[in-house]
């Protein structure tokens, strides 16, 4: 497995070209594998290609609009193709889709011909989760009939929003099984009433035995995600105390 980095975490400096390759830079330097790309400005893709080769940093997912995804489809896939990274991710729901299963099918009829596109160009894509999709909704939780209903989608597993909804990351990976889970997100939660988004090694979540069931279905990117880190003095600091912790355990 390699250990990389989802830049949403870091998403403040990620507004200009300069600031994207400084990023890029100290993001390599704290010695992460690969990255992630969300939350940046819209840069050329072959600006993002040069940054990606010059740091050695391969992009290896993102995280697009839905509105992208269902109507610009074909640019999105060039884009991708160019920058050299396999899997479009959606990073959410939209929120009309949500808590329903009715929800739910008119999501998946609206990308059903965007996610056919996307794999008949070679891509993969991808449904990243928050805890909602846990909550029964129809007598179905929508995460599992995501899981049952859908083999051409991947999933890039969030292991806070997991454990927030009161499941454990471990048996989810299983669940979503092997081919289906590429990349996963290390995300860790504070041991505070609020259970708060921290670096990984300072909350409650056992990543070795997380990482141990990645390996078992082949996940081949842990990426590392802290939406609040954007917030604290010091973002790379908290992104090199959750590198700290995990290299041990991914090497």
């Amino acid at each position: 497995m390699k250990l990389g980095a989802q830049l949403y975490s870091l998403r403040s400096h990620l507004k200009t070209e300069e600031d994207l390759l400084a990023t890029f830079c100290r993001v390599r330097e704290i010695g992460y594998e690969n990255v992630q790309l969300s939350g940046a400005a819209p840069m050329p893709a072959e600006y993002l290609k040069s940054v990606s080769e010059e740091t050695n940093l391969p992009i290896v997912c993102t995280h697009s609009s839905f509105d992208r995804i269902t109507g610009d489809t074909e640019a999105l896939i060039r884009e991708h193709i160019e920058f050299g990274c396999p899997v479009i991710g959606l990073g959410a729901m939209p929120k009309e889709y949500r808590r329903s299963r009715e929800g739910l099918h008119a999501l998946i009829a609206a990308l059903d011909s965007p996610v056919k596109k996307i794999l008949d160009a070679g891509l993969r894509f991808a449904y990243h989760n928050h805890a909602f999709e846990f909550e029964p909704s129809d007598g179905t939780v929508i995460y599992d009939e995501m899981l049952e209903t859908l083999p051409d989608w991947q999933f890039i597993m969030d292991t806070y929003w997991v454990e927030y909804a009161g499941h454990s990351p471990e048996e989810y990976i299983r669940r979503i099984g092997a081919g289906r889970l590429t990349n996963i997100h290390f995300k860790d939660m504070a041991i505070d009433e609020a259970r708060s988004i921290c670096s990984c090694g300072s909350g409650k979540l056992d990543f070795a035995s997380i990482a141990s069931v990645c390996r078992e279905v082949g996940v081949e990117n842990v990426l590392v995600e802290q939406d609040n880190a954007v917030d604290m003095p010091d973002p790379f600091g908290e992104m090199r105390n959750s590198f700290r912790h995990l290299r041990p355990i991914i090497s």
